[in-house]
């Protein structure tokens, strides 16, 4: 019960931080003004699942089986053990040795085929030039990443047992915190005009004014 509490009151206190870095964001976004060849790939892909799930298909099996891996490797990271792995269109689920919040919400902030095309892209780039695979690379990235977003606000919604069990405020105000940072990061990397650096600082200075407005309406 006083884990519980704690949780709770957590989740309230990651309110203020979830504005935050969401202005800062969309502060970011606003910055950027010319597009590269090289980010209009990212884009193509973004767009292309986005019409794609709103209109011909939600990959429902791929998200599952991307989101059982995550629970997996979050298991491997906190020094547990997977004993049982299942997958299908409708849902899935492990059996492991360990459980904790950290394993149960990581799928939702952590982009499985994004971070794999990424892994994939800098391995092979160790050994032979990839410059020709690179719009490639960049529209696998923007499809997959908007992929994680969309299937993750789904999942939200409809409130998976993993968001319960750590508490819905708490999770909630987690992912959204954590997904922004982590969509921030990689649009610093393809967008020059987006400064990851400017959004850490912005996103530090709104919740600070936040949480010093929330105090003087409070106490003073």
């Amino acid at each position: 019960m006083l884990i519980r509490i704690i949780k709770v009151l957590i989740g309230i206190a990651l309110l203020p931080v979830s504005v935050a870095v969401a202005i800062a964001f969309a502060g970011q976004l606003g910055h950027i003004q010319a597009l590269q060849d090289s980010s209009a790939y990212f884009l193509r892909g973004a767009s292309i699942y986005a019409i794609m799930h709103l209109v011909l298909y939600k990959p429902n099996y791929f998200y599952v089986l991307g989101h059982e891996v995550a629970h997996s490797l979050a298991t491997f990271i906190c020094g547990g053990q997977v004993k049982a792995f299942r997958v299908s269109r409708r849902g899935g689920g492990v059996l492991t040795t360990k459980s904790n919040f950290f394993i149960a919400l990581f799928p939702y902030f952590f982009p499985t085929y994004t971070i794999f095309f990424w892994l994939s892209y800098s391995s092979v780039s160790l050994f032979r030039d990839v410059s020709r695979l690179t719009p490639y690379f960049l529209f696998l990235l923007g499809f997959s990443l908007v992929f994680h977003l969309v299937m993750t606000v789904n999942s939200l919604k409809i409130k998976q047992s993993d968001i319960l069990k750590s508490g819905y405020l708490f999770s909630v105000s987690l992912i959204c915190v954590l997904n922004i940072v982590l969509v921030s990061f990689i649009l610093s990397l393809i967008f020059k005009d987006f400064s990851f650096s400017a959004f850490f600082h912005s996103s530090m200075q709104q919740a600070k004014d936040i949480y010093s407005g929330i105090y003087a309406y409070l106490f003073l």
